[in-house]
């Protein structure tokens, strides 16, 4: 089983307005809300490709029956913290017209010292019985950089640990030796603060990470420019599938889920890449899953181009 940790969910509103304008009255074409938050949309994917999974962390407890209802639609199995506050909402604005996505994240709820003594009670239970434990996304109000690492050291040290974090928390979360860690390239270039322009200064630099952090593998998404799987005797970059692209959301976290599904399945970080790539393909061809669901994967997957990036 995998389990995935979300400790800043939110009710993702997504709506579809061509030509947004800041500052100018805009029509929406169309709106669908989900339950969100980067665990709980790897969580979604994992359930599409029958891998079994659950969600666990935090959540609003004042809009609660709501987020049942939106949790029932995806088939999740989930063991969530309640907090006495409503469950945060995130817009995002996606124009067709001009292919871009605009996010408006509120900033969620505060949690308390108690709730970070359950969560920790919480993540030692689950990280007995996972195979991989994913820790996505931003922390709420009332966690450190600091115990969002520990929280993370307390896992690893009982199974294998994925991050997929931005900023300070990934900073902090690499000392905790994750298996995995997977930024898109953007986060990668402000943790180490330069620029890149290949993918050979890539390879070298997520190289010396992981032997400083002992982490095992990087997952790094570069958007268009396809993906790179690195670790300390491997470096693979990955192309991506001809789709039309329509929204970014969640592309990253299906890529998490894509890889980890088919790597305990084969052991292959070959075959992972392959399957990482596709479905994060798939994810951004469409504002739902109904993409992911409509092909056969295993077979898709395939036609994904995977060659060795080599020093030299």
């Amino acid at each position: 089983m995998i389990t995935t940790v979300t400790f800043n969910p939110a009710i993702d509103k997504t709506i579809t307005v061509p030509s947004f304008t800041p500052g100018a009255v805009n029509r929406v074409l169309s709106g669908v809300e989900t339950l969100g938050g980067k665990g709980i949309n790897v969580a979604k994917v994992l359930t599409l490709l029958h891998q079994p999974s659950t969600a666990i962390g935090f959540i609003g407890e004042r809009n609660y029956a709501f987020v049942q209802n939106l949790i029932k639609q995806e088939n999740l199995l989930t063991d969530f913290i309640l907090v006495d506050a409503p469950t945060r909402t995130n817009t995002k604005i996606i124009d067709p017209i001009h292919h871009i996505t605009t996010d408006v994240n509120e900033q969620g709820f505060m949690v308390n010292e108690t709730q970070v003594d359950q969560m920790t009670l919480l993540i030692n239970r689950y990280a007995k019985r996972s195979e991989v434990m994913v820790f996505s996304g931003s922390v709420c109000k009332g966690i450190s950089p600091y115990e969002f690492k520990t929280l993370l050291s307390l896992a690893s040290s009982i199974t294998k640990v994925v991050l997929d974090a931005e900023g300070e928390i990934l900073r902090e979360g690499l000392k905790a030796s994750p298996f995995l860690i997977k930024p898109n390239i953007h986060e990668l270039e402000a943790l180490l603060q330069t620029t890149f322009t290949s993918d050979v200064d890539i390879v070298k630099a997520v190289k010396s990470l992981l032997k400083e952090y002992h982490i095992t593998y990087a997952l790094i998404s570069m958007g268009e420019n396809g993906s790179l799987l690195i670790s300390s005797d491997l470096a693979l970059k990955a192309g991506i599938l001809p789709v039309e692209p329509v929204s970014t959301v969640g592309a990253g976290d299906s890529m998490v889920a894509g890889f980890l599904s088919a790597y305990l399945k084969t052991h292959d970080p070959r075959v992972a890449l392959q399957h990482a790539a596709c479905i994060g393909s798939l994810a951004v061809a469409s504002i739902t899953t109904e993409a992911i669901q409509r092909v056969n994967i295993d077979a898709l997957a395939t036609t994904i181009t995977v060659t060795e990036v080599t020093l030299g």
